[in-house]
C-alpha cells in the first residue's frame, strides 16, 4: 500500500512539472550568401533597420502621406483591436486565478405539512453573506498555463500589429514612387509629343518643297499618334494609382500632391543589412510566430495537467436566520468551508484527444515558425540582390540613354541633308522614347527594392529622425 502510494505521488508530482520552452533549432547563417568578405564583414557593425523611415528616404512630403496613412489604416485599427481582444482573453484567463466574492442575500417563506397532516406550517428563514463560489486552486499550475497562453497571445498580436504597420509604411512608399515614375513617364511623353509635333511640321514642309515623299509624312502621322495613345494611356495609369494611394490614405479617390521628381531622390550612402541572426529578433511577424509557438507550449503542459486531481472550494461568511425579521439580532453569524476534490477517471478519450489536439498545433506551429524564417531571410536576399543589380540596370539605362540621344541628333543631321532616310529618323525617336521610359522604370525600381529591403529587415517607423 504505501509502494503504491509513493507510485502515485511520484506521478503526481511529474504531471505538475512543465518542460521549459525550447525554441526549434533553424540553421542561421553567419552572413548573405551573395555578399562577398569584405562586405560581409561591414555588415555585422550595423543595419539599415536601425534607422528611423525618415533618414532612409528623406522626403518630407512621403512622411506625411505615411503619417496619415498610419492614422487612417482600418488595418491597423483592426491589428490594434485585436491586441484588445487577446488582452480582454488573457484577463479572462487571470482572472480564474483569484478567488471571486459575492454578495449573497436570500429569504425564504413557505408553507408545508407538519408531524400533524391535518395541521400546515410555516416556515421562514433569511441568509445575508459573503460568498466564494467554487473556485478552483491552481496546485499543478494548469490555470497559470491557460494564463500564459493568453498571455503569448497578446504578444503575438502586438507583435503582428506591428508586422501591418511596417507594411503600411512600405506599401505607402512603394506606391508614392509609382506615382514619381509615372510623372516621370508623363513629362517624357509630353516632351517626346512635342518633339514628334516638330519632326512632323518639317516632313511637311520638305514634302510641300518635293523634297520628302508623302509616305514620310504618313510615318511622322503615325509616329505623332501613337504618341497620343501612349499619353492617354499614361494619364489614365497615373490617375488610377493616385486613387489606389488616396484610398490607402483612408481618402476617397482623387489626386495626390506632390512636388519631387524621381530623378531628384537619391539613395543612402551606406545600405547595410546587418547579420542574418540579427534579423530574428527584429522581424515582427517571426516574433509573433514564437509568441504563438510559446503559447502552444504553455497549451500543451494544460492539457497534460487536466488529468491531475482538482481541487476547488466554496465558502461562505455572514448571518442567517430561521425568520425573515431576525437577521439583526445578536448571535446570527454562520460561516461554511465546502471543499471539493475530483478526479477524472472516465472521459470516454476526451483528455488524451484533447492533448492530441494541443502537440498537434504546437508541431504546426513549429513549421510555421521555421518556414517564416527561412522566408525572412529570402527576403532579404532577395532585396539584397535586386538593390545590387537594380543599380546596375541603371547605370546601364543612363547609358542607353545617352547614346539613343546621340543617335537621334546624328540621325536628324543626316535626314535634313538627305543622306538617309525617315525612318531611320522615326527607329531612333522610337527607341529614345522606349530607353527614356525603361531609365524611369528602373530607377523606381531601384528606390521600391530599398523599400523592399527596409521591410525585410524588420526596420520600424519613427516620425522623427
Amino acid at each position: 500500500m504505501s509502494r503504491m502510494c509513493i507510485t502515485l505521488c511520484a506521478a503526481l508530482l511529474g504531471g505538475c512539472q512543465s518542460a521549459d520552452f525550447v525554441r526549434p533549432e533553424v540553421p542561421v547563417p553567419d552572413t548573405w550568401s551573395h555578399l562577398g568578405a569584405e562586405s560581409s564583414a561591414a555588415t555585422a557593425a550595423a543595419s539599415l533597420a536601425d534607422r528611423p523611415w525618415v533618414e532612409v528616404l528623406p522626403l518630407p512630403e512621403l512622411s506625411a502621406l505615411i503619417d496619415e496613412a498610419l492614422a487612417g489604416s482600418g488595418d491597423l485599427r483592426i491589428a490594434v483591436e485585436r491586441i484588445e481582444l487577446a488582452g480582454a482573453q488573457s484577463g479572462l484567463e487571470r482572472s480564474a486565478m483569484v478567488p471571486g466574492i459575492d454578495l449573497a442575500g436570500s429569504a425564504t417563506r413557505q408553507r408545508a405539512p407538519g408531524r400533524d397532516p391535518a395541521k400546515n406550517t410555516i416556515g421562514e428563514s433569511s441568509g445575508l453573506a459573503l460568498a466564494v463560489p467554487a473556485w478552483e486552486i491552481d496546485l499543478w499550475g494548469r490555470l497559470a498555463d491557460r494564463t500564459e497562453v493568453a498571455r503569448r497571445e497578446v504578444l503575438a498580436s502586438e507583435a503582428a500589429a506591428q508586422g501591418v504597420r511596417i507594411s503600411l509604411v512600405a506599401d505607402v512608399s512603394a506606391r508614392y514612387l509609382d506615382l514619381l515614375d509615372l510623372d516621370n513617364q508623363l513629362e517624357i511623353s509630353h516632351r517626346t509629343l512635342e518633339s514628334r509635333r516638330q519632326s512632323l511640321r518639317l516632313t511637311r514642309a520638305r514634302f510641300d518643297e518635293g523634297i520628302s515623299s508623302i509616305v514620310d509624312v504618313r510615318q511622322a502621322e503615325s509616329l505623332l499618334a501613337s504618341s497620343e495613345v501612349a499619353l492617354a494611356d499614361q494619364r489614365r495609369r497615373l490617375a488610377q494609382a493616385e486613387n489606389s494611394l488616396a484610398v490607402l490614405l483612408g481618402r476617397n479617390p482623387g489626386s495626390i500632391e506632390r512636388h519631387v521628381r524621381l530623378d531628384a531622390i537619391e539613395l543612402p550612402a551606406t545600405m547595410l543589412a546587418g547579420i542574418p541572426s540579427a534579423l530574428l529578433p527584429r522581424r515582427p511577424d517571426i516574433q509573433a510566430a514564437e509568441e504563438r509557438l510559446r503559447g502552444a507550449h504553455a497549451n500543451v503542459a494544460a492539457a497534460r495537467k487536466a488529468y491531475l486531481p482538482s481541487l476547488s472550494l466554496t465558502t461562505t461568511l455572514g448571518l442567517a436566520s430561521p425568520d425573515v425579521g431576525g437577521l439583526s439580532d445578536s448571535g446570527r453569524h454562520a460561516w461554511s468551508v465546502q471543499p471539493a476534490a475530483t478526479l477524472p477517471l472516465f472521459t470516454a478519450g476526451a483528455l488524451g484527444s484533447a492533448v492530441a489536439l494541443a502537440e498537434s498545433q504546437q508541431r504546426v506551429l513549429v513549421e510555421q515558425y521555421k518556414a517564416t524564417i527561412r522566408q525572412a531571410f529570402r527576403e532579404v536576399s532577395d532585396a539584397l540582390v535586386a538593390l545590387e543589380q537594380l543599380g546596375a540596370q541603371r547605370a546601364a539605362s543612363r547609358n542607353v540613354v545617352l547614346a539613343n540621344r546621340e543617335r537621334l541628333r546624328v540621325t536628324k543631321s543626316r535626314y535634313v541633308g538627305g543622306i538617309t532616310s525617315y525612318f531611320e529618323v522615326l527607329d531612333a525617336e522610337r527607341q529614345l522614347f522606349d530607353s527614356e521610359l525603361s531609365l524611369s522604370q528602373s530607377t523606381r525600381a531601384l528606390h521600391q527594392a530599398l523599400v523592399q529591403l527596409y521591410l525585410a529587415l524588420g526596420g520600424g517607423w519613427r516620425g522623427t529622425a
